[in-house]
């Protein structure tokens, strides 16, 4: 059996990394979150690759391994994912983490692999759905089992079945998740994500309620197969396009960011859906304000908004009690591994979305600058002149936004003070690129 190592501190790719690895391969996968135990690792079973990220807590974690491979006498070959700081020969460069397609072909290749190989591989019987998402269908496609306490599993529901009772009755006993034949999968993801679709291309008449819950419907779809698996890039691009489109629809009927947080707060929803929305809001004011500014401008925005932060959500899901990304940062219930998401999922999210080729162009480059650092690596203290202008409004959007939630999670009475809230914006951004986009706001609906 082949052996590989992978070097990863990422908790959202490492699951998919070693299933993929040994579904498809049949491999034995070994994950270390260090070069130091790496070393270690490759010392007690010379693996035939190692698969490492290009940059692990500050390190250079690609030169490192290569330095030591080049000491020992071996025919391990090196992956590495993402772009590695310097210049390294006879290595195999996947520059995005989440293309596991390329990362799967090119082990295959190493390891004498074909592609009948890994179609004869077995694969895991049953794949899990989270029941609020199959309560979107009416009727289901395919089988749909329980895991029962012995770890069996029994069917629940065949094709053709109503299950919305089913589930409602599950979820009343804590039961959140079901489950599908693995072959099914792309099937029900299929169904579920065009009935998300449909709705949301059928919203003219609905209240404004209705509509933000089929985005939050939306959303959270997205979100789970995010961190379940990159890999259902259409279902995902025809839902954030519907969403996108939606969110310009509530942002038009609703007269200020008081009725539309009303809204927000009255649907108990997550604190990334409830930002995003309001920060669409906000931008969508500057836009309409700004010399240069246009519809597709507010498109593209809303598009950057509904995936910016949608690598923070397993977190925000775990910490419910936490609500600012400076909260997650400084919160010590938060692994190493979690604040190391934290601080790189601009970068994460704009890696995902740069492999769909129906994105907006440069939505990508937005979302990994929407914290004024140029490679989506951390926060910008000092905010410079060297990023977009369209990545400027989303920041300062966002930072209205954060200072007005802050202001009503102290003072739930709290009234907007508009001119408050820019003198701390125009304290935060000294450039006077950025002074420009305040001053849109002075008359901001509140």
């Amino acid at each position: 059996m082949s052996q590989i190592l992978v070097i990863s501190d990422n908790e959202i790719l490492n699951q998919l990394y070693i299933t993929n690895l040994e579904v498809y391969l049949g491999a034995q996968v070994t994950l270390v979150d260090s070069t130091k135990k790496a070393i270690e690792e490759f010392k007690k079973s010379r693996p035939d690759i190692i698969i490492t990220m290009s940059n692990i807590n500050g390190i250079d974690a690609a030169s490192e391994i290569h330095s030591f491979l080049a000491t020992v006498k071996n025919k391990t070959h090196l992956m590495v994912i993402g772009n590695p700081g310097k210049e390294i020969e006879n290595i195999i460069i996947v520059p995005n983490s989440y293309n596991l397609q390329n990362m799967i072909r090119s082990c295959a290749q190493l390891l004498g692999v074909t592609a009948k190989d890994m179609a004869e591989k077995d694969v895991p019987q049953y794949y899990p759905i989270e029941g609020h998402f199959l309560s979107k269908i009416k009727e289901v496609p395919c089988s749909v089992y329980m895991q029962m306490k012995n770890g069996e599993y029994t069917m629940v529901a065949k094709r053709g079945d109503l299950i919305g009772q089913t589930i409602k009755q599950f979820a009343s006993e804590g039961i959140s998740n079901l489950y599908v034949n693995s072959l099914d999968r792309l099937l029900i993801i299929n169904i579920i994500s065009t009935s998300i679709v449909d709705f949301l291309k059928n919203t003219d008449g609905l209240e404004t309620t209705v509509k933000s819950e089929a985005v939050k419907v939306g959303f959270n779809f997205a979100a789970a197969s995010f961190s379940e698996s990159p890999a259902v890039t259409a279902e995902i691009m025809n839902i954030a396009s519907a969403c996108t489109k939606v969110m310009e629809e509530i942002v038009n009927e609703t007269p200020s960011l008081k009725k539309l947080l009303s809204i927000l707060n009255s649907q108990r929803d997550g604190y990334i859906y409830t930002h995003s929305i309001l920060a669409a809001f906000v931008s969508n004011h500057i836009i309409k304000r700004v010399s240069w500014g246009g519809d597709s401008h507010i498109e593209k925005i809303n598009f950057v908004l509904f995936f910016h932060d949608i690598m923070l959500a397993p977190i925000y899901l775990k910490y419910p009690q936490l609500k600012y990304e400076e909260d997650l940062l400084f919160s010590d219930q938060l692994s190493d591994k979690e604040k190391e998401v934290v601080l790189n999922h601009a970068r994460l999210a704009a890696e995902v979305i740069v492999t769909y080729k129906r994105a907006p162009i440069g939505a990508d480059l937005l979302i990994k600058q929407h914290h004024g650092i140029t490679n989506g690596i951390g926060f910008a203290i000092d905010f410079k002149d060297d990023i977009s202008p369209l990545s400027k409004i989303v920041l300062v959007s966002e930072a209205f936004v954060e200072e007005f939630m802050k202001s009503r999670d102290e003072k739930p009475e709290y009234v907007l003070d508009t001119k408050a809230i820019l003198v701390i914006l125009n304290d935060k951004f000294k450039k006077t690129t950025y002074k420009k986009i305040i001053e849109t706001l002075e008359n901001f609906p509140g």
